[in-house]
């Protein structure tokens, strides 16, 4: 039994509701109290949430019955598990309340102790079939992550090994315009479009799905961030090309600033981020790289000169398929590097924030924790 859990205990009779309290109360539960099923209501439209609702049937106002139907008609509380307490002890009565969905039925006067004993099965059973749940959902993630990796990945090999083999063979045949070499271009284009986009679903899934999380905690490593900046930097080359972006790299601190992840994750994370930069920016803008020690945490912040994000939109864009101003940058992408990068990052036990100022730029700053301090670094990380 959990100290914060609660339960909601209604009752028009005041001292078997003060008794109930005290018991209750004894155990470490923490309990509300009300006199009937309108009050108990008020309470629930306030913002207690319980982990255990029970419930006298004949009350004043609003009895249990109509109380229940009130509560299974509030989605966030159709699975709070529900007793009704009543010293109508017929087997008709009984019939009634389990007929309506109640998970079980208790009858007056009760003694403490079998009352203790039904709140803490019937928390125990709830307890497991939602550890029973989390567990088909989790299996069902993994499913989704493997299915996602093959019928994603398989088609989208076929036409980029497809199209280069072609692409090779006209080639060497001469047999190319200029009409044909624009048209072997858009589709160079799309199928690289579609490439990035499958591989930033599959790893979209492999977040959400816990994947991730147990790579982090299975294969984490030693890693130095302004090489895992380089890195980043080594795989947009090619756009490093095209918009021949002018870098000032920017290290406030002084030995090696070593934090501790995945190496291929972080790297992806970061090139996402300056990614954004890159392509936002004007051709040959300017973007600051900023790494340094900041208390525990190790910070990289990305900072670009571009249009920056509408403050409307700045709340929206760590979602999946959210663009900032989508009608103008439709073309740069699907709206997943940043929800990514957050997934990636908050996974590592670090932090992502974002600053931005319309027609000036954005600012966007990464931090992972420090790695633990090691006698085999010179700067004691």
């Amino acid at each position: 039994m959990q100290l914060e859990t609660t339960i909601l205990f209604v009752e028009d009779n005041e001292d078997l509701r003060e008794n109930a309290a005290l018991v209750l109360g004894l155990e470490g539960y923490r309990v509300h109290l009300a006199r009937d099923g309108r009050e108990a209501l008020d309470l629930l439209e306030n913002g207690v949430v319980p982990n255990l609702i029970v419930s006298d049937i004949m009350m004043p106002r609003m009895d249990g019955y109509e109380f229940f139907d009130a509560v299974r008609g509030k989605p966030h509380l159709k699975a709070v598990p529900f007793i009704f307490l009543t010293a109508r002890g017929s087997r008709r009565d009984i019939a009634t309340g389990k007929s309506m969905g109640a998970d079980d039925y208790l009858v007056k006067p009760f003694d403490p102790e079998d009352f203790l004993i039904a709140i803490q099965n019937k928390l125990k059973r709830v307890e497991a079939m939602r550890e029973k749940a989390e567990e088909d959902l989790n299996d069902a993630r993994r499913t989704l992550v493997q299915m996602i990796s093959h019928e994603l990945r398989t088609p989208l090999t076929y036409v980029t090994g497809g199209f280069a083999l072609l692409a090779e063979e006209l080639e060497s045949q001469q047999k190319t315009d200029r009409s044909m070499n624009v048209s072997l271009n858009l589709i160079q284009d799309g199928t690289q479009r579609l490439n990035r986009l499958a591989e930033q679903m599959v790893l979209y899934s492999q977040v959400i799905s816990g994947y991730v999380e147990q790579q982090v905690k299975e294969v984490s490593e030693r890693l130095n961030l302004d090489d895992l900046v380089t890195d980043a930097l080594c795989l947009l080359d090619d756009l490093i090309q095209e918009r021949e972006p002018s870098f000032n790299r920017i290290t406030m601190h002084t030995g090696e600033v070593i934090v501790t992840g995945v190496k291929d994750l972080l790297v992806t994370a970061i090139t996402e981020v300056i990614r954004n930069a890159v392509q936002y920016s004007p051709k040959g803008g300017l973007i600051e790289l900023v790494v340094r020690r900041n208390g525990d945490y190790g910070t990289l912040m990305v900072m670009d000169h571009g249009p920056g994000i509408k403050p409307e939109d700045q709340a929206n864009i760590w979602d999946v398929l959210i663009q900032s101003d989508r009608i103008r940058s439709e073309q740069q992408g699907a709206g997943m590097g940043l929800p990514l990068v957050k997934g990636i990052i908050t996974t590592h036990g670090g932090n992502v924030d974002l600053y931005s100022v319309p027609g000036k730029g954005t600012q966007v700053m990464l931090q992972l924790p420090m790695a633990a301090r090691s006698s085999n670094h010179a700067d004691g990380y």
